[in-house]
């Protein structure tokens, strides 16, 4: 088992303090066996800013806000704990289209603003910058990676990630090629102009100063979280209509979280995104399987979710691997199911080529799932030594993960102890907090403007 894994420091690259400039600390790299699991280290905790006097007027550009992946799931929770949290400030949720307002109608410090467009580029540099103005805003936050360029009030901007410059080979055909320019040209333009620069992982800061030289004083980690409904789930019926519905397997089973195509250009398309790594956690499956078969016993059988996975893993892609009557795949799962399927699992495999955060680790360690990762981008940061890790080249080395977690009952009751208590240093509200402390520190620029 090849590879190698960052010894990540777990503790918060930031201060606390609202001031404009937050230094980021620097991470120590150390070699390491793939599979070790190192103790864990809880995040530092932020203390609560007592509200200044001065209530500000803070835009949300939230046009993703019903996004089902990651960054929809991301914004929606940092909302919600945003104003549970501070009912000082005045927020203006703009969306780009009727059907999304509501959602926040009975915040009385939220008032929620159709900005109609259909096309993102034009919403964001034009239309949103003009209700900007019309609604006086102090400050102007967007989660999802670009902001006006011209604005009349500061901006915060959160990056997802560069993957536009460490995997090329995700973004394929005319679409893709055309998604991975037009970012590599526009992320260090909107970095330039956002007076902050959020994360939602410290190895994602770190990769934002190598590739767009964004300055480590402007940048801080707002870390993502496992909503407050993702615990173990116990609760016999649930369990049983969660498993009728999706038809899944009746004894535990591995299960992977992924998505099946990379952009919404190649939503259509039958290509599987190397991003989630399905084709080799399928080669490692079917050694796995077939290793265990050999001694007579029985592998647990794998289960592959997600949009746009049933669609391109077809039997004849799967028969390449393994038998495909060992692996299903129910497609997209609700949101409000998903703590039962964790619950099911014998373990979360999650070795994906790329994350900026990875949502799913966390989800599962907090439901008492195991969880196998890989070396690479945050996945070991998100970890923090509570996972099995392995290269996600490593074949060899997944299946031996894979047959640990499916056989070893004692490692995978330290895995899911070490899990709960990890999933527990993330906190949507502490986060929130982060946010807030930015986004008053960004607006401080204005006044600091009017004052001279």
């Amino acid at each position: 088992m090849g590879g190698e894994t960052a010894g990540l420091d777990m503790q918060d690259y930031y201060t606390s303090k609202v001031d404009h400039v937050n230094g980021l600390r620097h991470t120590s790299t150390r070699g390491c066996n793939t599979m070790t699991i190192a103790p864990t280290r809880p995040l530092t905790t932020v203390d609560r800013i007592a509200p200044p006097a001065e209530r500000l007027r803070i835009g949300l550009m939230l046009r993703a806000i019903d996004d089902v992946d990651g960054q929809g799931i991301y914004i929606r929770k940092l909302c919600d704990a945003l104003f549970e949290m501070d009912t000082h400030n005045e927020y203006v949720a703009l969306y780009s289209h009727a059907a999304q307002a509501g959602r926040y109608r009975h915040r009385p410090n939220v008032r929620e603003v159709v900005v109609p467009g259909r096309n993102k580029l034009v919403w964001d540099q034009v239309r949103v910058p003009l209700a900007a103005r019309r609604e006086r805003l102090d400050v102007l936050f967007h989660h999802k990676f670009s902001i006006p360029l011209v604005s009349p009030c500061p901006t915060v901007v959160q990056q997802r990630g560069t993957e536009y410059w460490s995997h090329p080979e995700f973004y394929v055909g005319w679409s893709g090629c055309l998604d991975r320019l037009y970012n590599r040209m526009m992320i260090p333009l909107y970095c330039r102009r956002a007076a902050r620069v959020l994360t939602n992982s410290n190895t994602l800061g770190e990769e934002l100063v190598r590739y767009v030289g964004v300055p480590r004083s402007k940048l801080r980690t707002v870390y993502a979280s496992a909503d407050r409904s993702f615990r173990s789930v116990t609760d016999q019926k649930v369990l049983a209509d969660v498993r009728e519905r999706y038809r899944l397997p009746r004894e535990p089973f591995l299960l992977m979280v992924a998505k099946g195509h990379q952009i919404v250009g190649q939503a259509s398309g039958k290509a599987l995104t190397p991003r989630k790594n399905v084709a080799t956690a399928l080669e490692a499956y079917g050694r796995m399987r077939k290793r265990v078969a050999q001694r007579g016993e029985l592998a647990p059988r794998l289960v592959i979710l997600g949009v746009g996975i049933a669609e391109r893993l077809t039997r004849e892609t799967i028969a390449e691997h393994t038998d495909p009557s060992s692996v299903h795949t129910p497609g997209f799962v609700e949101f409000g199911d998903m703590p039962a399927l964790y619950s099911m699992a014998r373990a979360l495999i999650f070795p994906s080529r790329y994350e900026s955060f990875g949502i799913p680790i966390v989800e599962a360690m907090a439901c008492g799932c195991p969880v196998v990762t890989a070396t690479t981008s945050a996945c070991p940061e998100v970890a923090g030594g509570a996972a099995l890790l392995v290269h996600p080249d490593d074949v060899a080395g997944l299946a031996t993960a894979l047959e640990r977690v499916s056989l070893d009952d004692r490692l995978t009751r330290e895995l899911r102890s070490r899990g709960i208590r990890r999933a527990a240093d993330f906190s949507w509200s502490r986060s929130a907090l982060m946010l807030l402390s930015e986004l008053r520190t960004a607006a401080a620029f204005r006044s600091a403007a009017v004052a001279r």
